[in-house]
């Protein structure tokens, strides 16, 4: 199925390009193929626990204001004695979010795509790196100030959830 690309991304992409954000401009062309909801914790979600994480090093991307999705990226570490299972991501200030995987295709190519998991080992950490997994944040309902801490969710398969904070940061 073929997808399209909107004129304000392809501009917005060439843009990133050639402002040397090559690392930013691949995100413009991600289909969106999770539904708004998806990664947005409900009341009965959040009744149900917090999960056992702590996150170090959070970043948000700051973007052009034309950009309307970002990265986020830092250390998530497990201190339960059970795998995490995260399911989903959201923010006060993006329509939803997405849980990306970045793999080396065999030609040596490097590709993301949505995942509907990633998982925090049980002891272990999960480092959400601008080369590795990394959660995004879509359709930006106003433009990012560097400097500013944005609270997000994470919720995890379980029905638990997650709350930390992200600062802004030019990359």
């Amino acid at each position: 199925m073929p997808q399209t690309t909107s004129r304000r991304t392809l501009i917005g992409a060439v843009l990133l390009m050639t402002l040397g954000l090559p690392g930013l401009a691949q995100h413009a062309a991600h289909p969106m193929t999770t539904t708004p909801a998806a990664g947005k914790a409900s009341a009965a979600s959040a009744r149900a626990g917090t999960l056992p994480l702590k996150a170090e090093n959070a970043t948000v991307v700051a973007v052009p204001p034309m950009i309307k999705e970002t990265s986020v990226f830092g250390t998530l570490t497990n201190t339960g004695k059970t795998p995490v299972v995260l399911s989903g991501v959201s923010a006060s200030v993006a329509d939803h979010g997405m849980l990306m995987v970045t793999r080396k295709a065999s030609g040596g190519m490097q590709g993301m795509s949505v995942a509907r998991t990633l998982t925090v080992p049980a002891g272990g950490r999960l480092v959400l790196s601008d080369t590795g997994d990394h959660l995004m944040l879509m359709k930006l309902k106003r433009p990012l100030r560097v400097g500013e801490t944005l609270t997000l969710i994470l919720s995890a398969m379980d029905g638990r959830t997650f709350t930390f904070q992200a600062a802004v940061r030019k990359p």
